[in-house]
């Protein structure tokens, strides 16, 4: 039985360094709540990025 997808769009890997702290932490939250490390910082990021947009009058939401 395989995970859900974290989305329907196609994806593309990237390559992050971390904190070795944050790297445990993250896999440790992972683990315990039976999901990916990547949907973690998939959801982490999407919502940082919609908080930044909300309240940054400057974001246009577009590309830089």
């Amino acid at each position: 039985m395989g995970r859900t997808p974290v989305s329907s769009e196609p994806r593309v890997a990237t390559a992050v360094r971390l904190p070795q702290s944050l790297h445990v932490r993250l896999h440790a939250v992972a683990d315990q709540r039976d999901v990916s490390a990547n949907r973690i910082v998939t959801k982490a990021i999407a919502e940082y990025l919609d908080r930044l947009e909300r309240f940054d009058p400057l974001a246009d939401g577009g590309e830089s």
